[in-house]
């Protein structure tokens, strides 16, 4: 309760307190104890076998369901918690087709949960699953979509090469395809792609790649499908996010001047705010730096508490001498020392 009020009034525990206490995120935690058990599930249960446990497709529709929304409000213990027993039902399935058709944005939900908890090697076989489900439904949107997960996790772990290699030929099967949601995929894999040039140092090709993404943005609008966020906002933060990884935060900021967050996804939102975090401590604005840091932290603490980004943000504030409560307050949930 102690560590929540902090939370809410941003500061640290020693603040209220006046003791020395590490806080304990309850929420990830019980995530990465449940991200261990999907792992185990996921071993346990191959494609090739069915799983013996007991759902009807509509109870395992209705919990992917569930599965999703929580995911997109970046509530990745709940996701977790209940992809233990999602996993082997979607398995049990007799329907085989509707079984893989659940399976490409459930395994994609596994995925990104353990990736954002910091499980990138458990993430992988998620992708792999993704993938092989993917494939056996013979669908090349649904191979786009599962190319664009195994790459986020070889990108993570900084292969560029072979990410841009999978989303490559992703978007060579999709191009000209007329299949509904072939073109979002598309434009997606132009995003992921410039990221990976950026990684590789190619900047040219990356912005070649933005700038397609964007021209096929324009003519999507926004759209929902697979869970991507595509659309003009989205291609806008992934060259916020460019233009900062390439030492432009000038740019960035100025990039993202106007863009409207209401209705995109928690995760985007607080992607956009950790990147507004990066740009403002790069140009010496260090007291907005944190106070966009707290506005990640808001909207999704499980995310922004093991966000790489959201550390090495408050780190460079750390080294700059700035100690304010409310620096201490984060440092102390993102368990760093202050």
């Amino acid at each position: 309760m102690v560590v929540d009020l902090a939370a809410a009034l941003e500061c640290s525990v020693v603040d209220l307190t006046g003791q020395a206490y590490m806080p304990a995120d309850r929420q990830l935690d019980a995530a990465r104890i449940d991200a261990e058990r999907v792992w185990r599930i996921m071993m346990d249960t191959p494609m090739a076998r069915r799983s013996s446990a007991v759902a009807t497709v509509e109870q395992v529709r209705r919990e992917a369901a569930l599965v999703r929304e929580l995911y997109g409000r970046c509530d990745y213990a709940g996701a977790l918690r209940r992809l233990v027993d999602l996993v082997p039902a979607m398995h049990s399935l007799a329907d085989r087709r509707v079984a893989l058709m659940v399976m490409v944005p459930v395994y994609g939900v596994v995925m990104g949960s353990l990736l954002n908890v910091s499980f990138p090697a458990h993430a992988w076989l998620a992708a792999e699953r993704c993938a092989e489900a993917a494939g056996l439904l013979d669908d090349p949107v649904a191979v786009g979509v599962a190319a664009a997960n195994r790459a986020r996790v070889l990108a993570y772990s900084g292969a560029y090469g072979p990410a841009r290699t999978l989303c490559d030929a992703a978007a060579s099967d999709l191009a000209g395809s007329g299949t509904e949601g072939a073109l979002d995929v598309l434009g997606f894999l132009h995003l992921a792609r410039a990221l990976h040039l950026g990684g590789l140092h190619d900047e040219a090709g990356a912005e070649e790649h933005l700038a397609e993404a964007g021209r096929i943005a324009a003519h999507t609008g926004e759209t929902e499908s697979w869970d991507l966020a595509w659309g003009p906002r989205n291609v806008t933060l992934w060259l916020m996010a460019f233009l900062l990884d390439t030492g432009r935060p000038e740019a960035a900021m100025k990039t993202a001047a106007g863009v409207e967050l209401a209705g995109l996804p928690a995760v985007r939102q607080i992607y956009f705010w950790l990147d507004m975090g990066r740009a403002a401590e790069a140009v010496g604005r260090d007291r907005d730096a944190v106070r966009m840091l707290l506005a990640a932290e808001r909207i999704g603490p499980q995310h922004a508490r093991s966000s790489v980004a959201a550390r090495e943000t408050a780190r460079s504030l750390l080294r700059k001498g700035s100690m304010s409560p409310e620096l201490r307050g984060l440092c102390e949930r993102l368990s760093l020392a202050a």
